[in-house]
């Protein structure tokens, strides 16, 4: 912090200067870094602290971090600025404690993962467990317009069938506001998620197809479903052999909210760490 407020990028800060003036009663930077030392200081020069001790011990077990991994999880992390600030109850993280940040978990990830013995039951029944992370099933992206009469039906998808292109989701909208007697389902969806009635024809069914008529039978009521398929996304399928480093990193993730804290606590009592600069209460000097 120190360096970060006594410094600017034309020399050092004069502590006398200025930081702002209000109605022509002067702020000076000196104040200001008193207040901030005061309410981050101590927290702050203990995550200073805590990062160094884990380069120091990256740097004895001969693990390296380029500045090309650190930017990637620095991206990540400034995607999630704003939730992260809120889960650890403060202001906008800066960049700077987010580059920190993105330091401080990749040397983590690693320490852990050399002390880490992993079997490989674990691995698969933590595969299992999050099979879907990892295996994603086809979706089907569709529009419904559903009525009670198979002549209803049908005649509305004879009417479909004759809208030019252009037309077709004008009128697709009119009909489904117009003549659903329930409204129809409408977005994204596995084909689990769906009546069993509407699984087969919507498999075969291609991007951009109206299919005829489909009866489906909900809570014992009969109705007839003309469903636009809008697109299909092709599922994903990736077995165990094949993502096992996947599977080991992402395990050693889950593995790190436990192991973190109890890494850095046996790298503090280790060190020989001295203070040499004492935080008040915002009174002293």
């Amino acid at each position: 912090m120190v360096a970060a407020f006594g410094m600017q990028k034309t020399g050092i800060w004069d502590l006398s200067e200025p930081a702002a003036i209000v109605n022509k009663t002067v702020i000076t930077k000196g104040e200001l870094l008193e207040r901030l030392m005061a309410d981050f200081g101590e927290e702050t020069l203990k995550q200073l602290i805590t990062l160094r001790l884990l380069e120091q011990e990256a740097e004895k077990e001969g693990i390296t971090v380029t500045e090309a991994e650190i930017q990637q999880r620095f991206e990540e992390l400034r995607a999630r600025r704003e939730d992260l600030s809120k889960q650890l109850g403060r202001g906008r993280l800066s960049d700077l404690t987010l580059r920190d940040e993105a330091k401080r978990l990749i040397l983590l990830e690693r320490l852990i993962s050399k002390r880490v013995e992993v079997s490989e039951k674990e691995l698969r029944d933590f595969y299992n467990r999050h099979f879907i992370r990892y295996n994603r099933p086809e979706r089907v992206q569709i529009r419904e317009i559903i009525v009670s009469t198979l002549q209803e039906a049908q005649e509305i998808y004879r009417q479909l069938m004759r809208t030019p292109p252009a037309k077709l989701a004008g009128e697709f909208e009119r009909l489904s506001r117009e003549r659903s007697v329930i409204p129809g389902a409408m977005g994204e969806f596995t084909y689990a998620e769906l009546p069993e009635e509407m699984r087969l024809p919507l498999q075969r069914a291609k991007p951009n197809e109206i299919l005829p008529p489909i009866p489906v039978t909900v809570s014992g009521r009969l109705t007839y479903r003309i469903v636009w398929v809008l697109d299909k996304k092709p599922g994903e399928r990736n077995p165990f052999e094949k993502i096992r480093d996947r599977v080991r990193q992402d395990y050693l993730v889950e593995r790190l909210v436990v192991l973190a804290p109890e890494l850095v606590e046996q790298l503090w009592k280790k060190a020989e760490i001295k203070y040499t600069v004492s935080f008040e209460d915002g009174t002293g000097k």
